[in-house]
């Protein structure tokens, strides 16, 4: 675990100006691009807070394994899915716990590749044949983003409801009557094909509120490439929404960049609110207001739901976790 001083010396800065950086102290006086570097090169370097450091419950030496529902390439296209990775190996590399993560290989999993293992950690989606698979190696089983069954594993998932109706709210008591949205569609298998819980959600929530427009909603892929085809289409049939919810930042991007290229100011004349707050959205022009999804809490929690069960625990644990709205110059 790195100190401040080993990520001073890494950024080239004063051991206080790090620590104030990492504390958000807004009062400082420093560039964005040092902030930006610090805190990347934190998060590289595995740093916490000594308030933040955790411990996990108490357990003999474990081997665990970390199924990813995606490849390699494709895990790190999404930082959502990095931080909840490394939510459960920070975690990990302070305790008992070694850990051996198996990604997606040609829409299948080589569980051989795992070896002798305690337990499973399951990041993504997974459909019911994949999960039997699973249950073949252990029963000792955790679900991140997702819960196939609550009655049967323990899993932590974001309560996406409620993150919508923060965005929703939020738009609604700035006076905007018509917010479009822009989101992408997730593939579990070749075959099948998820319908997105922050689509559906928005257009129920919308229409509880006389707010849903379905000209507005655009849906194809989660990535800045996407957000910016999808915006682009937009603008160029003149006919658009003044303020777009997108299903992640990466949405958010693309559609900040075709939005620049057409002359348009945000949020005056177009306003955006991304989901997930990577590590760029405070840094983006303008600073893209978000919603912050815990993800290495998420990892965190999975990796103790799983001690828990080492531990002797039985019944199943549905952990949801809450967002937060944090509000920047795009809204």
């Amino acid at each position: 675990m790195a100190t401040l001083k080993e990520i001073a010396e890494a950024v080239g800065t004063s051991i206080t100006t790090v620590s104030r950086v990492l504390n958000y102290d807004h009062t400082l006086s420093v560039s964005d691009e040092m902030r930006l570097k610090i805190i990347e090169v934190a998060q590289e370097m595995n740093y916490q807070t000594p308030r933040n450091r955790k411990t996990i419950p108490d357990v003999n030496q474990k081997r665990i394994g970390i199924i990813h529902w995606y490849d390699v390439k494709s895990e790190l296209d999404d930082p959502y899915y990095v931080g909840i990775r490394r939510g459960i190996e920070n975690l990990a590399s302070t305790s008992k716990v070694d850990t051996k993560i198996l990604y997606q290989e040609e829409g299948e999993y080589q569980l051989k590749k795992l070896g002798p293992i305690d337990g499973l950690i399951c990041v993504g989606k997974f459909t019911p044949e994949q999960v039997a698979l699973f249950l073949q190696i252990t029963n000792r089983i955790v679900f991140v983003d997702s819960s196939p069954d609550i009655r049967s594993y323990d899993s932590v998932v974001i309560d996406f409801k409620d993150a919508i109706k923060q965005v929703v709210d939020y738009f609604s008591l700035k006076g905007y009557t018509e917010v479009g949205y822009l989101g992408g569609k997730e593939r579990v298998s070749e075959d099948i094909l998820l319908g997105e819980r922050r689509a559906r959600y928005f257009e129920e929530y919308t229409k509880r509120l006389n707010m849903h427009h379905p000209n507005h909603i655009h849906i194809k892929e989660f990535n800045s490439e996407s957000g910016y085809a999808m915006m682009k289409e937009v603008l160029k049939n003149k006919n658009y929404a003044k303020a777009y919810f997108c299903a992640n930042d990466s949405i958010a991007l693309g559609a900040l960049k075709a939005i620049h290229e057409e002359g348009i100011k945000v949020p005056s004349d177009i306003a955006l609110i991304g989901f997930n707050d990577d590590a760029t959205s405070a840094f983006t022009y303008p600073s893209l207001t978000t919603i912050r999804v815990y993800t290495e809490f998420m990892g965190e929690q999975a990796l103790m739901s799983l001690c828990e069960q080492f531990n002797g625990r039985t019944i199943p644990v549905r952990k949801m976790i809450p967002t937060e709205l944090v509000l920047r110059e795009s809204a």
